[in-house]
């Protein structure tokens, strides 16, 4: 039987560490066959990011549509995107391809503060491209933006997960299809806790949290991690499950 295709669309990382580079490794380890597209090169490492040059709208659409011909692609993981051009294309590409699984990581940030998307396509990403989502996967600070309030607590994680939720629902529209949030509590004291919000109810997911520095790009792998799963055949709660589990064996590895 041949193996699953997933589409991995990111910005590029020279050292390794997170974008595409971490999606491929990803999809490596859950026996699936990787496809991208990059959205922009980076010139970045774990301390510092130098540099960030977009990839043309143009040149990005034809990435996509090269990687995908002849490929049956099972779902799709998009990370950085960039620029509002890019993230139009990206919402003309989903609209066409009607792919049953998307996980967005909404990268809007850098883990040093840095943007990583324009202020002008903010809105267009939320409103038109994040409906197209079957599961999304904000951490603390991008739940906060997503949701529009102070995300810090295991209470605050749910309020957020439901209220994101609530919207893209609202804007899918005639697109139909599950919808997943999973808000990371990477970044809280304590046992490292993740919330899950489909509609109906709440799913938490608990690991005991790996002393020492956490490498850079969990968000990235976990995120493939989903997409992987769900192109595998696996429903929602349990390819965030297995992704959960993975991610942790990950960092535990890392920090050996």
């Amino acid at each position: 039987m041949s193996k699953k295709v997933v589409l991995a669309i990111g910005g590029s990382d020279p050292s390794g560490g997170a974008g595409i580079q971490a999606d491929l490794a990803t999809f490596m380890d859950h026996g699936v066959s990787g496809i991208f597209a990059v959205t922009a090169v980076t010139a970045q490492n774990d301390e510092e990011l130098l540099a960030i040059h977009p990839t043309p709208a143009d040149i990005l659409t034809q990435q996509i549509s090269t990687a995908c011909k002849n490929n049956d692609v099972g779902a799709a993981k998009i990370g950085m995107i960039a620029t509002m051009a890019n993230t139009q294309a990206i919402t003309w590409f989903l609209r066409r391809a009607k792919l049953q699984h998307v996980v967005v990581d909404p990268v809007l940030h850098s883990s040093s503060g840095a943007s990583l998307l324009e202020a002008d396509a903010y809105s267009f990403y939320r409103q038109r491209l994040l409906p197209f989502a079957s599961v999304i996967t904000p951490n603390l600070s991008e739940a906060s933006a997503l949701a529009g309030m102070q995300v810090a607590s295991l209470e605050t994680m749910r309020t957020a997960a439901e209220v994101i939720h609530r919207e893209a629902s609202r804007l899918k529209g005639p697109l139909k299809g599950d919808l997943a949030v999973v808000v990371k509590g990477g970044h809280l004291d304590g046992d490292a806790v993740d919330v899950l919000f489909d509609g109906k109810e709440y799913h938490s997911f608990t690991e005991k949290r790996v002393s020492g520095r956490s490498p850079r790009g969990t968000g990235c792998r976990f995120a493939s991690a989903i997409a992987a799963n769900l192109a595998n055949g696996k429903e929602i709660v349990e390819a965030v499950s297995d992704a959960k589990d993975y991610l942790t064996e990950y960092i535990q590895k890392s920090d050996q």
